[in-house]
C-alpha cells in the first residue's frame, strides 16, 4: 500500500500544536518589539586640524617660456579645536536611529606664507573663527539592548559654516562623515520595554569638507572625537 507523503501527516500536527499551545504572554511581545523611540544627548571633545590647501601668490613674466615668478608661498591650516555637539534622534527600529547634530566650536585659522623672493623670514598669520557645523545622518546599532556596551556605525552629511571674528565674512562647505562609537548604558542594562533610558555615548567619526574654506584643498578630512551623555524616551 503507497505511504501518504510526509506532508500530510506532518501539517495536521503541526496545526494541532499551534492551537493548543498558549500564545506568548503579552509583556514578552512587549519586550520584543517596544523600545524608546526619541533620544536626545549634548557633550563635547576635539575637532582636529584640517590642512585647506597651499598656494604660490605668482607674477606673469614676459619671457618667451611664459612662466610664472613666485613672490611668496602660502599654506593654510584650521588648528585642533574644542567643540560642544546637541544631538537629537528618532530610533526607526531596534538597530537603526536616524539623528541631527550641531556642533560649535572655536578654531583658528592660521595661513603661513614662506619662500618669498627677497628672502624675507616667514611669518604667519591666524584669526580666530566660529564653526558651525549641522549634520544629519543615522546610526546602526551592532547589538541589542540586553548588554551595557553597544557598539555602533555612524554615517551622515551637511555643512559647515566658518564666521570670522567681527562677523565681516562667512564661508560655508559641504560636509560628510562616517565613523564608529559605543553606548553605554547607566544604571540596570535590563530595563522593562518601552522605560526610559540614559547613558554616555563615545564617538569617532571621519569628516570630509568641500567648498567652503576648503576650496583650495579639493575635499579636506579630519578627525573628531566626542563623548556625551543621552537619554532615550
Amino acid at each position: 500500500m503507497m505511504r501518504p507523503p510526509l506532508g500530510f501527516v506532518l501539517a495536521p500536527a503541526a496545526l494541532a500544536a499551534a492551537l493548543l499551545l498558549p500564545p506568548a504572554p503579552a509583556s514578552a511581545q512587549a519586550r520584543r518589539t517596544s523600545f524608546p523611540r526619541v533620544e536626545v544627548g549634548g557633550g563635547g571633545g576635539v575637532a582636529g586640524a584640517v590642512s585647506l590647501g597651499a598656494r604660490d601668490a605668482n607674477l606673469l613674466t614676459n619671457n618667451a617660456a611664459g612662466s610664472p615668478f613666485r613672490l611668496f608661498a602660502t599654506a593654510t591650516r584650521l588648528q585642533p579645536a574644542a567643540v560642544v555637539e546637541v544631538r537629537l534622534g528618532y530610533r526607526a527600529t531596534p538597530r537603526l536611529t536616524t539623528e541631527g547634530r550641531l556642533t560649535v566650536g572655536r578654531p583658528s585659522l592660521r595661513v603661513s606664507l614662506s619662500a618669498d623672493a627677497e628672502n624675507a623670514a616667514p611669518v604667519e598669520a591666524a584669526s580666530t573663527l566660529t564653526e558651525y557645523v549641522i549634520e544629519g545622518g543615522a546610526t546602526w546599532r551592532l547589538a541589542g539592548d540586553q548588554r551595557r556596551w553597544i557598539p555602533f556605525a555612524s554615517g551622515g552629511a551637511g555643512m559647515a559654516r566658518h564666521v570670522y571674528d567681527g562677523r565681516t565674512l562667512a564661508e560655508t562647505a559641504v560636509s560628510g562623515y562616517a565613523g564608529a562609537g559605543t553606548l553605554y548604558a547607566l544604571g540596570s542594562a535590563r530595563v522593562p520595554a518601552g522605560a526610559r533610558r540614559s547613558g554616555l555615548r563615545f564617538d569617532v567619526r571621519l569628516h570630509v569638507m568641500h567648498g567652503g574654506l576648503a576650496e583650495d584643498a579639493g575635499l579636506a578630512s579630519r578627525v573628531a572625537a566626542t563623548a556625551s551623555i543621552f537619554l532615550a524616551f
